[in-house]
């Protein structure tokens, strides 16, 4: 649905491989990417590409916490024009907010939401493509990034209440603790970082006004790399956990009537129904190797009974949700 990411993704990688003793031209050319496009702010790169070079590099290099490594380089700086809305915000969480909204316009397969509770808030990373090979590395990367911004805002000490991500560990215990500076709970329903509700009122000191206007002209007026389809499989996947995954919240989010909604994507060949249909499909891939019960997984599709789930399942992959967990578990 949607297969580019900016190319700054790769922003600094070349630096931080060759700080490794690895050859980053040679793996970046061993999946399409041209290195001199790697870490350009007017670039576009294949977002699987993108997710494979950083794989390679971290297999290669022996090196399981290089997602961490390389956005702990970045840091906001990846965003671009985005950056400046974080910047230049009158508090953290109008700045956050900002972000979330915007972010498609760097990395339209991701999606970044603030979800309050009573006492703490998660800011929380979704990616769309599912089926990536080496995806946890992406994951980790964009927490890294999202912890440097929260760092750039709370300040350089800032620790936050607890990180928590879908996948397994790919490093160890120490090495978690070392980047984000509190414990890490894996096997999650979010991949999050998570701060207390009062830190999100802290004032941005030396923002200023004039800039953070501009940013939002700029970033209004240009066309977003992500189309239609992209924007709503990127809604659906943040609405999906709280059961609103709907057509009608999801126009609504959109300022647009969900008829007019229907008639666009069908347009261009799709669907609101095809695009919710996808999103689940290829989740359910993934959370089937995390070692969730099914009942888990159906709720984290939006699925109110688990035989809904099954039904959906079976049409998908031809099996059961047990039958799928156990197969990906061996890793098919």
């Amino acid at each position: 649905m949607t297969g580019l990411i900016a190319a700054s993704a790769l922003m600094h990688f070349s630096d931080l491989v060759a700080g490794l003793g690895g050859d980053a031209k040679a793996i970046m050319q061993a999946h399409g990417v041209d290195p001199s496009a790697a870490g350009c702010a007017e670039g576009l790169l294949s977002y699987s590409a993108v997710t494979a070079v950083i794989g390679r590099a971290a297999v290669q290099l022996d090196c399981p916490d290089f997602g961490m490594r390389l956005g702990q380089r970045q840091g906001i700086e990846i965003l671009g024009p985005v950056a400046l809305l974080m910047r230049h915000a009158e508090t953290l969480e109008d700045a956050l907010e900002g972000v979330s909204r915007y972010l498609y316009h760097c990395a339209p397969p991701d999606a970044l939401e603030l979800c309050r509770g009573s006492r703490s808030t998660a800011f929380s990373l979704e990616i769309a493509p599912w089926q990536l090979a080496h995806r946890d590395q992406t994951v980790e990367k964009g927490l890294m990034v999202a912890m440097q911004a929260l760092r750039l805002v709370l300040g350089k000490e800032f620790v936050p209440l607890r990180v928590t991500m879908q996948h397994n560990p790919i490093s160890t215990p120490e090495t978690y603790q070392h980047y984000f500076g509190t414990r890490v709970e894996f096997g999650s329903d979010r991949n999050a970082i998570h701060l207390p509700n009062e830190q999100l009122h802290r004032g941005i000191e030396g923002r200023d006004p004039a800039v953070l206007s501009l940013a939002k002209y700029y970033l209004g007026q240009i066309d977003p790399v992500l189309p239609l389809a992209g924007r709503v499989q990127q809604l659906i996947l943040r609405m999906l956990p709280g059961n609103q995954a709907n057509l009608s919240s999801v126009a609504q989010a959109l300022l647009i009537h969900p008829r007019f909604l229907q008639r666009k994507l069908a347009e261009s060949g799709t669907s609101f129904e095809d695009i919710l249909d996808q999103v689940r499909r290829d989740k359910a891939w993934y959370l089937s190797e995390r070692g969730l019960q099914v009942r888990q997984i159906a709720s984290m599709l939006g699925y109110h009974e688990p035989s809904s789930y099954a039904r959906a399942c079976r049409r998908w992959y031809g099996e059961s949700p047990r039958q799928l967990i156990a197969r990906r578990s061996r890793g098919h």
